[in-house]
């Protein structure tokens, strides 16, 4: 058998060797978007309860920043070898069952080990069932006509964002119990991932015409979505080589991964370098009745700027979908990147200098961080939208190729926040140490107080 060059693909959820395009009588469904966002918060949020329990899960004497590397290079290590050298179609059905088990293994690890090295390998299972699955539901989304890819990125995208809040709170909620029974009850919301994808997520219908010789008058099938259709294809001939999806990476790099990665590169490098030493005297309940409220000693004062943070990264991931705002236009992606490294400056000559006046400084911190979280999310949410919103060729002479070059354009772009979060993280803890060092140069010592 041979697949035509008008084919229509199958469905991804056969595993077979057979070649998928998007059902193009599919329509939007709210489980479309239920079943998105699902998977983008339980998927993201191991990685923010992981490093919302930081100071309890590490010696003193081990700097955060360790926990941070461990929580995000094996991320990126399944960015880059997935999409990038892995050939072939993908088989949908084992990589979520193994993102699920992956993360629920490396849950627990971290909450029954005491050793250290063993808990950061267990944080580093977290963190690769973490990159592993985002690229995943990523390229599932190719598998829909393109409206309905952006609309389900957008969804997704609004999951990951929630996953800040949700994470953080979820973390709390079980931190009474402590780090064993905490944990452990956390680690089986990694299951609702498979109950997102494989029971509220409506699947594309299974569309395929085949011939059985040059001779044979061609017939379309039309199964439902769990039923599998026999296609033989030449793996070899249906596969990407390394070359092929460097020609696709090369167009992308400028408008999008490194925007993406400079966007990621400064805004943790705030959140982790600068953002520890942003501290001020405890405010006077008299001039600062809410904020004395909210920040009562100097530990007080970094939550606040995480979940400040964390808020607007939902707002800002969510303006496409909840909100049905447009993506930010290709020529305008390196706005957000250059906003970040203008609060990245901003807020490291405060740090240094503490030269915003003292009235107002706390307030104008929380500001710019709310910014920072804003310029951030609108970064992610608009490329990964305008790489899912690209309309689909027809007439392609290999169906099952071009598949494929789409959806590695979707899990391509995805390794420039992870190179970005990764580079920060070896950026900011001497950046933390030096600024710090700089303050209690100049007299003030609060940062040695924490």
């Amino acid at each position: 058998m041979v697949i035509q060059q008008d084919s229509i693909p199958l469905q991804t959820m056969d595993e077979g060797a057979q070649t998928f395009y998007p059902d193009s009588n599919s329509r939007k469904h709210p489980r479309h978007a239920i079943a998105f966002f699902l998977l983008g918060l339980l998927n993201n949020m191991m990685y923010v309860v992981i490093l919302t329990a930081a100071l309890e899960l590490l010696p003193s004497q081990v700097p955060t920043g360790l926990l941070a590397f461990a929580n995000i290079t094996p991320a990126l290590i399944a960015k880059a070898v997935f999409p990038y050298w892995l050939k072939g179609e993908i088989q949908y059905n084992g990589r979520v069952w193994a993102c699920t088990c992956l993360a629920f293994v490396g849950m627990l690890t971290i909450a029954y080990m005491d050793s250290l090295v063993i808990r950061l390998l267990g944080i580093a299972t977290a963190s690769f069932a973490n990159g592993l699955g985002e690229i995943t539901y990523l390229q599932y989304a190719t598998r829909f006509p393109h409206d309905i890819t952006t609309y389900t990125v957008g969804w997704f995208s609004s999951g990951t964002g929630a996953a800040g809040l949700i994470g953080a709170t979820a973390w709390w909620a079980v931190r009474p119990l402590g780090v064993k029974s905490g944990l452990s009850i956390l680690a089986f919301f990694s299951f609702g991932t498979t109950l997102a994808f494989f029971v509220i997520l409506p699947h594309p219908q299974i569309h395929v015409r085949k011939r059985a010789s040059a001779d044979d008058t061609r017939e379309a099938l039309i199964a439902p979505e769990n039923e599998f259709s026999e296609v033989e294809a030449n793996d070899g001939a249906n596969a990407l080589s390394f070359s092929h999806k460097m020609r696709l990476l090369k167009p992308m790099l400028i408008p999008y991964v490194m925007p993406l990665t400079c966007v990621y590169f400064a805004e943790y490098t705030i959140n982790q370098g600068v953002a520890p030493t942003l501290l001020y005297n405890i405010p006077d309940p008299h001039q600062h009745p809410l904020l004395s409220f909210v920040l009562k000693n100097l530990r007080d004062y970094y939550p606040l700027y995480q979940l400040t943070y964390q808020t607007f990264v939902f707002i800002s991931r969510s303006y496409t979908s909840i909100f049905s705002l447009p993506a930010i236009p290709t020529k305008w992606m390196w706005m957000p990147a250059a906003v970040q490294f203008a609060l990245f400056f901003l807020l490291t000559s405060e740090s240094i200098f503490s030269w915003f006046k003292d009235s107002i400084a706390r307030s104008l911190v929380i500001v710019l961080v709310a910014v920072e979280g804003l310029a951030g999310g609108s970064a992610y949410v608009s490329v990964m939208s305008r790489i899912g919103g690209i309309e689909r060729q027809r007439g392609y002479q290999n169906v099952a190729l071009h598949n494929q070059e789409y959806e590695f354009r979707m899990g391509s772009v995805s390794l420039g926040d992870s190179l970005g979060i990764v580079l920060a993280s070896i950026v900011s803890i001497p950046m933390q140490v030096a600024l710090c060092a700089a303050q209690v140069k100049r007299g003030k010592e609060l940062c040695t107080q924490t």
